[in-house]
């Protein structure tokens, strides 16, 4: 039996709400293990906390008008709510922004220097001229050199998860402006990465139990050789150098954000009154890592190599990397505005079934999908349908028959069933023990089938009629298996679990493990066992508009009204004729060439003499008209975050009232949104946001 356990999530990013992609990548996979620990009488602490420092979110409040704090407290809080609202329970979760990181991060930097392991240099640094200002990485983006992604960031590539230099990029531009990136010369302090080349290949290489994935991508980078790396940035945000003439830079979000794992577990011990705690878990225990494919670089190479020049903390123990989480194919992001926040389905359906569901597809070895009908059909016929039906099958005919369940006499097939269940908790501690969660819940779905065989066989609702002594010892040993399933289901669905435990003990399943499986205890059926009740969703809301991207080929005067224009629209497979009142807006010559967003599937109409086989979309404001645009090509499909057109209806206007199109103000930006279901989300052309043309009053209606 291992010691003490430190579980440890990566930090959120404070600028965005938290996706279904973190919550499969990082955060539930952390919680399952941290509540496995729990029923198997381990000591383990789960820690976490809000990245908050860095240019994205300096950026986004100077879109919104507030200050960095202001927006990082938003998402603080939210984050917290989010969790809770998933039963992912914390022992504590901190902020990179507390003054006592920000003194630790200081500290470990200066003890980085004294040790030789910093060096100053001058170094090539992104530049935009026409913003006047250095541009961190992430504010960089171009073509990626290893797999060719046309988005690159300048730190990273969100598609092969390569670790990039600005300077790496193909064709690379500012991400604000659009325009090419110069590189100039600034002084910069480095950490001599590359001198951990040999020790990383060989505690990385003595990892036998780890991932292919999170040993492989490692070594693969390890053996194209590691280059020194800048820890400073040129930048207001962030956790600032004591050093004099440095006044203007920061050190590097991604150093100092690695450095939150210790400074929270530290913060955690203090306020439990024992500011040495973190020291039993971090020196004679074992820490575990969670997060996604995007970071494996930064905890098996970054993070490693800075705790091994400090010699001061352990290394990871281990490093459990899941691969991506993907909605229709692409991979879930924040910042491109892809699938689903955990907020959004937690408005459809409840937390255990998206934890449930969730954990059947984690992402452990390959890429899932996330589909909400896939999450129906196994809720269902899983979770409510065989184990909740279960439950409540036993519990109903205990209650309606008035049978108690003792512990008599057990016969053989009594000895066999647990037998089997005893033989399921070794074989399903072994696979939690592993990190393979997704075949731990395999295996408790075939040991509910098993159960539900063996209650089927023993007919109790027969039995009772010839012997109750024996209906009640079968009950019993029914109800022990019962609680084997409930027991090992908890990790995964803990609000589900502790109604189950209730409706068989009248108390809570926290603070039980898997000892109590080895008493004798009594049974006390509830009335009522519906624990998990079935879901009613559709695969997604539905779209009725057809939208789609045109390219303004033609323009005229209509010849019978004055205020309308006679239009031809390319939508790439073919071409149709529009009539649109924008005349007082736009000049013809303004027009042509123009791309903008068609509802192509709207019912044709005679206006003044011309066919209009469509509609264009525009906001209306006090100043007029502002056509909604991209520049994406003519036939990019239009979505409403992400959900296509799912009819081959031809609509009226009246259809279109439904979805309550406006323009929103959307992270600091005003862009097209559209009501779908029961979210108001935005007009998407490929990954991008469809935009207003011109300076468009918020919350402007669009017709």
């Amino acid at each position: 039996m291992p010691g003490k356990i430190v579980i440890n999530c990566a930090l959120p990013y404070a600028n965005n709400s938290i996706h279904i992609g973190h919550l499969a990548g990082a955060y539930l996979p952390g919680d399952i293990f941290h509540r496995f620990n729990q029923i198997s009488g381990r000591d383990s602490i789960f820690i976490c906390g809000t990245d908050e420092f860095g240019t994205p979110i300096a950026l986004q409040a100077e879109k919104e008008g507030k200050t960095p704090k202001e927006i990082v407290d938003k998402y603080y809080r939210e984050f917290n709510q989010t969790f809770t609202d998933m039963d992912i329970k914390f022992d504590y979760f901190g902020r990179t922004t507390d003054k006592k990181h920000e003194q630790f991060v200081q500290n470990f930097f200066e003890d980085l220097e004294k040790k030789g392991y910093l060096e100053r240099r001058m170094a090539e640094s992104a530049f935009c001229p026409r913003e006047k200002r250095f541009l961190p990485d992430r504010y960089v983006n171009g073509k990626c050199p290893n797999c060719g992604y046309e988005s690159a960031r300048g730190d990273q590539c969100d598609e092969c998860g390569r670790t990039n230099d600005p300077k790496d990029l193909i064709n690379p531009v500012c991400a604000l402006c659009g325009g090419p990136a110069e590189f100039r010369e600034t002084i910069h302090i480095f950490f001599k990465f590359s001198e951990f080349s040999g020790f990383l290949k060989e505690w990385l290489e003595s990892k036998k139990d780890w991932r292919a994935n999170v040993k492989s991508f490692p070594l693969n980078i390890i053996e194209g050789g590691l280059r020194d790396l800048a820890i400073t940035r040129d930048m207001e945000w962030g956790v600032k150098l004591k050093e004099k003439g440095m006044e203007g830079k920061r050190i590097y979000v991604w150093f100092e954000a690695l450095l939150g794992y210790l400074s929270n577990a530290m913060e955690y011990s203090e306020k439990s009154g024992n500011k040495e705690l973190w020291k039993e878990y971090y020196d004679d225990g074992e820490t575990y890592y969670f997060l996604g494919k995007d970071n494996i670089f930064f905890h098996t190479i970054f993070l490693p190599a800075m705790h091994q020049a400090s010699g001061k903390y352990p290394l990871p123990y281990r490093v459990t990397g899941n691969e991506y989480l993907r909605f229709k194919g692409q991979k879930f992001s924040k910042s491109r505005g892809i699938g689903f926040t955990v907020n959004d389905v937690l408005q459809l359906v409840d937390k255990d079934s998206l934890r449930y569901y969730i954990s059947s597809i984690l992402p452990e070895t390959s890429d899932s999908d996330f589909s909400s009908e896939e999450m129906k059909e196994k809720v269902n016929s899983e979770l409510s349908g065989k184990y909740g039906n279960l439950l409540n099958r036993v519990v109903t005919f205990a209650r309606n028959k008035n049978v108690l369940p003792i512990k008599r006499e057990s016969d053989q097939a009594d000895i066999e069933l647990i037998v089997k269940m005893e033989k399921f908790r070794e074989d399903y501690s072994a696979l939690m023990g592993k990190i393979e969660f997704r075949k731990a819940l395999s295996l408790w779905l075939d040991s509910v089938k098993t159960v539900n065989s063996y209650f089927n066989d023993a007919k109790p609702w027969d039995l009772i009629k010839a012997d109750k002594k024996i209906t009640e010892s079968k009950l019993w040993h029914i109800l022990k298996a019962v609680e084997y399933l409930t027991l090992a289901i908890f990790p995964f669905v803990p609000s589900g679990a502790d109604r189950a435990w209730k409706s068989i003990h009248g108390s809570s399943i926290e603070n039980v493990n898997f000892s109590h499986l080895a008493e004798t205890c009594e049974f006390t059926p509830s009335e009522s066992a519906i624990i998990f009740r079935k879901l009613e969703i559709v695969d997604e809301p539905e779209n009725q508009m057809n939208l789609i991207v045109g390219k303004i080929t033609f323009a005229e005067y209509h010849p019978n009204a004055d205020s309308l224009l006679h239009l031809k629209i390319d939508l790439g497979s073919h071409e149709i004729d529009l009539v649109a009142g924008i005349r007082n807006y736009y000049t013809l010559e303004e027009l042509k060439g123009k791309r903008i967003i068609v509802v192509e599937n709207l019912k044709h109409a005679k206006i003044r003499g011309i066919e209009s086989q469509g509609m264009l979309l525009a906001a209306q404001d006090s100043k007029g008209a502002h056509l909604l645009t991209t520049n994406e090509k003519e036939g990019t499909p239009v979505t409403i975050g992400g959900i296509k057109c799912n009819t081959d209806r031809k609509i009226d206007l009246d259809t279109l009232k439904i979805y309550e199109m406006r323009a929103d103000e959307v992270d600091g930006k005003i862009v097209p949104t559209a009501i779908i279901g029961r979210n108001r989300l935005s007009l998407m052309a490929g990954n991008k946001n469809v935009e207003v043309d011109g300076n468009v009053e918020q919350k402007s209606i669009i017709r």
